[in-house]
């Protein structure tokens, strides 16, 4: 590089100013060139390398990971785990290659921060519930999740139980939520019994049934029991 002299800048010629200048242009772009040169021998050589996990075997570990259906913009090739707040980044890729012989190019983690709620309900002390935290891990190679199940496929795994009862549960929260108010009972439906009950009372006042008391039926019962006895008596 040329050295410029600070002491008598009036004495330097247009071109000698010109030739420092593109000399220290120069040397710029090849010291950006050697640096891009390290830097890729440097990650290649990494590829290389072996990769490394720990050593510490565990044979009933007390964790639990949730892997979590993507959203719709996400690409294929990262995945979304649910992970306990004392994991980082090298545990998660030990235990994806380790138990699924999952191969992880990068983690990257966060934590979500829970909303603050009421201790015991609606009326107790608030409170802000444990963290989550969360991990992205890009795949070597990408996974697509199926489908999710249509509601006839749901049937078989007794989702409309389950909807019920979280639609009561859900009735039941409102309630402890307002309790002075009192749904009338004209506006809640009748339960099963009652309209069947309902049913048989209009069947008997527009005469399409009988009215009986039941005797005759468990008379001709018992009758039907006794002569399946005398069978049974006289055979040999």
């Amino acid at each position: 590089m040329l050295d410029l002299p600070t002491h008598q800048p009036a004495i330097l010629s247009r071109q000698l100013r010109r030739r420092y200048f593109e000399l220290s242009e120069s040397c710029h772009i090849l010291s950006n060139m050697a640096t891009q040169a390290a830097a890729t021998t440097i990650t290649e050589a990494a590829a290389r390398l072996p990769r490394r996990f720990g050593n510490k075997q565990l044979f009933l570990p007390n964790h639990v990971i949730a892997f979590i259906r993507p959203k719709p913009k996400q690409p294929p090739n990262l995945a979304t785990f649910v992970v306990p707040l004392s994991f980082n980044k090298l545990d998660l890729a030990d235990y994806l290659h380790h138990a699924y012989n999952v191969d992880v190019l990068s983690v990257r983690s966060f934590i979500n921060q829970k909303a603050p709620v009421r201790k015991n309900g609606f009326y107790g002390k608030w409170y802000r519930p444990r963290s989550e935290k969360m991990m992205i891990a890009e795949l070597a190679k990408p996974f697509v999740w199926p489908d999710a199940p249509s509601e006839e496929a749901k049937e078989s795994f007794d989702y409309g139980m389950f909807k019920k009862m979280s639609e009561l549960r859900e009735k039941q929260t409102q309630k402890q939520i307002n309790p002075g108010t009192i749904p009338l009972r004209t506006t809640e439906a009748l339960p099963k019994e009652r309209r069947a009950l309902k049913q048989q009372a209009k069947d008997l006042l527009e005469k399409k049934v009988e009215w009986s008391n039941g005797k005759e039926e468990r008379r001709a019962q018992q009758e039907e029991e006794l002569e399946v006895i005398k069978e049974d008596e006289t055979k040999p």
